[in-house]
C-alpha cells in the first residue's frame, strides 16, 4: 500500500476553484435552497442545507471508491440516472411552478407548509444530474491518477463538503433576502416562476451533453 501523503497546494487549490464553481453556480441545488429561503427562512431551511451539504460529498466519495467505474462500465446505467433525475428535476420544477402562495405572513413572509428536510435534500443528490456530472467529472480529473485513490477521493469529497457549506448559506441567505420583496401572491407566483425555469435551465447542458 503507498505511504499516505498530505495532499499539495498544486492538488488541492484546483480542486477548490472547481468545488466554487460548481457548487455557486445555479443548479437544481441551488433553486431549490433559494425557494426554501424565501418559502421558510433561514432556519427552516437549515434540514435541507445539511442535507445537501452531506449528501453531494458523499455521492462524490462514491464515485470516487468504484462507483464511478460501474458507471463507465455499464454506460446504460448512466443514461438511466440521467433519464430519471431529469424527470424528477422536471417534476419538481413543476410543482415550484404550480405552487399555491397561500399561508403567506405580513411581517415574515414565511410560507405555511413543511420546508425540504434533510434526508430528502441527500436523497436528491443521487438524482441530480448536475451533482452526478460533477462527481464523475472531479474524479476524472482529479483523482484518476492519484497513488492512492481511495485516501484521494477521501480528501476531494471533505473538500467539496467545505466549499459546501458557505455556499449553501449564500443562496440561503439571498432566498431570505429575496423574501423581503414577496409581499403580494403575485409575486410569489412570478417568483416560483423564475426558480422553475431556472431550474429546468440548469437541466440543458445535462441533456445537450
Amino acid at each position: 500500500m503507498p505511504p499516505i501523503q498530505p495532499p499539495s497546494l498544486d492538488f488541492v487549490w484546483p480542486v477548490v476553484t472547481f468545488a466554487i464553481v460548481a457548487l455557486l453556480s445555479p443548479g437544481p441545488n441551488t433553486v431549490l435552497l433559494t425557494t426554501s429561503g424565501a418559502s421558510f427562512g433561514f432556519r427552516r431551511s437549515l434540514p435541507a442545507m445539511a442535507g445537501i451539504c452531506f449528501g453531494a460529498p458523499l455521492l462524490i466519495l462514491a464515485v470516487g471508491l468504484g462507483l464511478g467505474a460501474i458507471l463507465e462500465t455499464v454506460p446504460a446505467t448512466r443514461i438511466a440516472i440521467e433519464v430519471i433525475g431529469v424527470a424528477y428535476m422536471l417534476w419538481l420544477a413543476w410543482k415550484i411552478a404550480s405552487a399555491e402562495p397561500k399561508g403567506l405572513d405580513q411581517n415574515l413572509k414565511q410560507a405555511e407548509g413543511r420546508p425540504v428536510g434533510a434526508l430528502q435534500a441527500a436523497l436528491l443528490q443521487w438524482v441530480n444530474p448536475k451533482v452526478w456530472t460533477m462527481a464523475v467529472a472531479t474524479m476524472g480529473a482529479y483523482g484518476a491518477a492519484a497513488n492512492n485513490p481511495t485516501v484521494q477521493a477521501v480528501i476531494i469529497a471533505l473538500i467539496f463538503f467545505l466549499v459546501c457549506v458557505p455556499a449553501a448559506v449564500i443562496w440561503t441567505g439571498f432566498g431570505v433576502a429575496v423574501r423581503r420583496l414577496l409581499a403580494t401572491r403575485r409575486a410569489v407566483r412570478i417568483f416560483n416562476t423564475v426558480m422553475a425555469v431556472l431550474l429546468v435551465a440548469s437541466l440543458i447542458p445535462i441533456v445537450a451533453g
